[in-house]
């Protein structure tokens, strides 16, 4: 069988970085795919052997996950980014990279180097424009596709699941609003304080037209990566704000998941990560994106999805355009077919179209 292996992973706490590797285990059902977590058990579920040490030996490598080439410290590179380097720079004719973003913290000399790495590999696909520009003025002819976690449709278990926790939570499905947090430390320009203070105000705002604030937990990983504490501050200063944690003990389904069958049962789904808005819109459910980066925001203007910038955002004159998604549908079909397209396409530039009939059974 062959083997591939999953570069620069980064953790299954988060449900977007799961999603990711779920949906490279769809496109790819004949193929074993190894990663290397920081997990000291990563979820079992989604199809991945993980292991202690990163891959090698492996016949191909992806790049994957979103920002991993952030670059905290502007001016000078960080010993993370030079490791992330390193792993394209391993066995770089064997290597795409596809789905990922390039942070705006990656510039400089940091940024020159990556694009000095990926201008040695085969195939090359960013998710957001903005990416696609900075690399092609750079000289790498990089495609534009969006993220791999479009592939993805939920399942009837996870729906079931998803229902049994909104009745346990007494909470009226077709009046409840979701919405995802994240905290904001010194890599963004967001003020975190601002932050809880706005979306407070949204969770009191929701409760008084008769709506449920229900904030999904989209990531219980590590750092500023945790978004419980952020819930639990919000929860405080807006009272009668639910949580929904979609990382079950039981893993009787995968995070993102359940993460999904919730998108299709509540009337409002409010994303300020990334990945609830992929996720939902996957679903075939319109959110209300509060976009803090440039991945969010193209993923906003090349959609023509209603939302704005997390740093304009009012939660009392933006309630109303809010509200107008209410029960709006998107058909993600076209998306999800393009992403397929677009992975077959990198798969063939590696030597020798190394991956032959393996993926024949990978249609989205």
């Amino acid at each position: 069988m062959v083997q591939i292996g999953l570069m620069n992973a980064y953790s299954t706490l988060n449900l977007g970085d799961a999603a990711i590797y779920s949906a490279f285990r769809k496109l790819l059902p004949q193929v074993d795919l190894v990663a290397c977590v920081r997990d000291k058990h990563p979820d079992p579920t989604l199809g991945i052997d993980f292991r202690s040490q990163r891959p090698s030996d492996c016949q191909a490598y992806i790049s994957v996950g979103g920002d991993i080439f952030n670059n905290s410290r502007e001016w000078l590179v960080t010993k993370a980014f030079l490791q992330n380097l390193a792993e394209l720079r391993r066995n770089p004719r064997h290597t795409i990279l596809f789905g990922q973003s390039i942070p705006r913290s990656c510039h400089g000399l940091s940024f020159l180097l990556l694009s000095q790495c990926l201008l040695r590999l085969p195939a090359v696909c960013v998710r957001d424009s903005e990416s696609h520009q900075r690399l092609s003025q750079a000289g790498v002819e990089a495609r534009l596709s969006y993220d791999t976690a479009f592939v993805l449709e939920s399942s009837v278990p996870a729906i079931q699941k998803a229902h049994a926790i909104l009745s346990q939570k007494g909470i009226d499905q077709a009046k409840a609003a979701v919405l995802s947090v994240r905290g904001f430390d010194s890599m963004y320009s967001h003020s975190n304080d601002k932050f809880v203070e706005r979306m407070s105000h949204l969770c009191l705002s929701l409760q008084h037209n008769g709506y449920q604030p229900l904030i999904l937990i989209q990531s219980r990983a590590y750092g500023a990566d945790n978004d419980l504490d952020v819930a639990k501050t919000i929860q405080s200063a807006a009272p009668g704000t639910e949580i929904f944690d979609p990382f079950l003990e039981d893993r009787s389904v995968p995070s993102w998941q359940l993460a999904m069958a919730l998108f299709t049962l509540v009337d409002l789904v409010i994303a300020v990560r990334f990945h609830t808005a992929v996720l939902s819109l996957a679903a075939g459910r319109v959110p209300f994106q509060l976009h803090y980066s440039n991945k969010g925001r193209d993923l906003c203007k090349r959609l023509e999805l209603p939302g704005c910038d997390l740093s304009q955002f009012n939660p009392i004159s933006d309630l109303s355009a809010i509200m107008a998604t209410s029960g709006r549908t998107f058909n993600p079909s076209p998306i999800r077919e393009q992403v397929s397209r677009d992975f077959r396409w990198c798969l063939d530039q590696l030597p020798g179209r190394l991956m032959g009939d393996t993926i024949a059974g990978g249609k989205a």
